[in-house]
């Protein structure tokens, strides 16, 4: 029963981060000045404001290639990749939705970012290239 649970909280996690992310792209500003001292010149402001948003951008990217292997049925059924996957969306859903409302520094975005966005990116990544790529069989 577990099993099959996994499908459907996958995808809600999947949702949950991308509409989370796309909520912190809008409204990146609190994020930024929480990350630049408090007398700050218009250059500090840009670089932070670039480097969150290509960041945003990629963890976007990320998610989408998921959604593709999901939503496609490659990686739907591989259940340790789906448990990565749903662990990974999950955890990433409840730290973003602190770093949009408490504001936290942007160091913590790249922590976010790397554990909660990119390993699950890989994961499916070498899922789609042994499985559709390399027409390998579960």
């Amino acid at each position: 029963m577990a099993v099959t649970s996994l499908v459907p909280a996958r995808f809600l996690c999947l949702m949950s981060h991308l509409i989370i992310t796309i909520t912190l792209l809008w409204s990146r500003d609190g994020n930024v000045r929480s990350c630049i001292p408090e007398n700050y010149t218009q250059a500090q402001y840009s670089s932070v404001d670039t480097g969150l948003l290509i960041g945003l951008i990629l963890m976007i990217v990320f998610i989408m290639i998921e959604v593709i292997g999901f939503i496609s049925g490659v990686s739907m059924f591989i259940h340790p990749a789906a448990l990565i996957s749903t662990g990974a969306h999950a955890g990433a859903s409840i730290a973003l939705s602190y770093f949009l409302f408490e504001e936290w520094p942007c160091y913590l975005f790249w922590w976010i970012f790397s554990f909660c966005s990119v390993i699950p990116a890989i994961v499916e990544i070498v899922l789609l290239i042994s499985i559709v790529g390399l027409k390998k069989v579960k």
